[in-house]
């Protein structure tokens, strides 16, 4: 059976004939198989060496494809796909757009608005969306509606925000305690940044967190206005307040670090955490974090997206690119930013501080079968360096196939399991409606604090 043909319905398939990237620097299997059962990847290895082991499984030519790990996007926001294409050169759209909007936000509305981000995402060949937001139920049912794997977290603030108190710290908790998601869906406990959680709070996080086995998620020293904030409250960096709360660790990604002091990245490195990272992001409405020290002290960078209010993308495949040609730029040895670094970026490293090295970020034999297919082209040969070709040559336009935990999510760039004409009907309803409740809105910006930041 050829990749082209209809969707395979077989559980157990041998993938043949492709260009396999099994990892960040692992071998490239020029005439590659991939043995998949019950959804995980059971054999790899040549064509012919897995045709002649199991003669009695179907098999998919996929010769043409170049097939590779799925990618992760360590940080983002999918419901706020609503806001895309509306904050780009305004400087005060968080208090006149972003804060009304959430404060309009109600929990029926998070599925539906979290289906545009999602689908953007998987066409760009990401299973793993990590996630930071508010009402997060209903963004762990999205997820499991596309069939992708969702670490989501409630946004947790005491000091500022749009739903802002201990109850937010309740909700977080009861969400996590009473999960009745299937296994595709995790949990992360998500502190929203060291200016809007008091450092009792993030310290009871922390602690939660390391008590649970669960990644730690937070923004942290993302604006200059966070730094002066903490700096005026506690007298030391937002990076020191979470390293006094226990909040930096092996587990813990930390998101932006764009006013992070030099002495500040090494207390991050010293801690193990991992530095989540959204350079389209911060370029357009902030700045970059200083990612020659990050790079030169080793720190582990894991790519994120953040959101449609300050990226319209959920591209994780085009912004690794982004950020190796920004590393280069800021003067980065070329000896760090080789394709197989980059690629560790939304794979191997995101897998490691979520805990989950043992079943994703490779395509090994035990791992879960989470593969993607990129279509080969004139555009993208000779192939000395697939890698190297998928990274700088071709990009999410690629992505014609996407395989999550053994099953067809996306095949040919349609979504096989469900009616795109619904689910757009859906979140267009959603859209209308959060934007209906805005214009009625009269209530004023509370979420102070917080009124300079740019990313979320």
């Amino acid at each position: 059976m050829k990749l082209a043909a209809d969707i395979p319905r077989h559980s157990d398939v041998l993938i043949i004939k492709a260009t396999i990237i099994t990892g960040a620097f692992l071998p490239v299997l020029a005439d590659g198989a991939i043995l998949v059962r019950a959804g995980k990847i059971m054999a790899t290895g040549s064509s012919d060496e897995l045709l002649t082991q199991f003669p009695d499984v179907k098999t998919l030519d996929a010769s043409g494809y170049i097939i590779m790990p799925g990618l992760f996007n360590t940080h983002t926001h999918v419901a706020l796909g609503f806001f895309r294409g509306l904050g780009h050169g305004k400087s005060n759209m968080i208090e006149s757009f972003l804060f009304p909007a959430e404060k309009s936000l109600t929990p029926e509305l998070l599925e539906p608005l979290s289906h545009s981000y999602i689908f953007d995402g998987l066409r760009a060949g990401v299973t793993s969306f990590v996630d930071h937001y508010y009402f997060s139920e209903g963004i762990g049912h999205a997820f499991e509606k596309f069939g992708v794997r969702g670490w989501i977290g409630e946004t947790i603030a005491d000091l500022g925000g749009a739903f802002s108190g201990r109850d937010s710290w309740d909700r977080a908790k009861n969400l996590i305690e009473k999960s009745s998601f299937g296994p595709l869906i995790r949990h992360v406990v998500s502190p929203h940044a060291a200016d809007t959680v008091s450092p009792a709070l993030l310290k009871e996080c922390a602690d939660y967190a390391k008590a649970n086995n669960l990644t730690l998620h937070m923004h942290l020293s993302q604006t200059q206005g966070e730094f002066d904030r903490v700096q005026a409250r506690d007298h030391v960096t937002p990076v020191e307040a979470a390293q006094r709360a226990g909040a930096l660790g092996p587990r813990s990604l930390v998101v932006h670090l764009t006013s992070a002091t030099k002495k500040d990245l090494k207390i991050i490195k010293e801690s193990g955490a991992t530095i989540g990272y959204c350079p389209t992001s911060t370029l357009l409405y902030d700045r970059l974090a200083d990612i020659q020290t990050i790079h030169d002290l080793d720190i582990p960078l894991a790519i994120g997206t953040d959101c449609a209010a300050s990226h319209d993308s959920a591209d994780s495949l085009g912004e690794i690119k982004i950020a190796g040609l920004l590393a280069r730029h800021q003067g980065v040895a070329i000896s760090q930013l080789s394709p197989d670094h980059l690629l560790a970026m939304a794979t191997t490293i995101p897998a490691a501080v979520l805990g989950v090295s043992a079943e994703l970020g490779t395509l090994e034999v035990g791992k879960q079968a989470d593969l993607i297919f990129l279509k080969e082209s004139l555009s993208s040969e000779p192939k000395k360096n697939p890698l190297a070709n998928v990274i700088y040559s071709m990009g999410a336009r690629d992505v014609t196939h996407v395989m999550i935990n053994g099953n067809w999510t996306l095949w040919n760039r349609n979504l096989p399991n469900l009616d795109h004409d619904e689910l757009t009907s859906q979140y267009l309803a959603a859209v209308n409606e959060i934007q209906k409740r805005i214009r009625h809105s009269k209530q004023p910006n509370d979420g102070k604090p917080n009124g300079d930041k740019l990313n979320r």
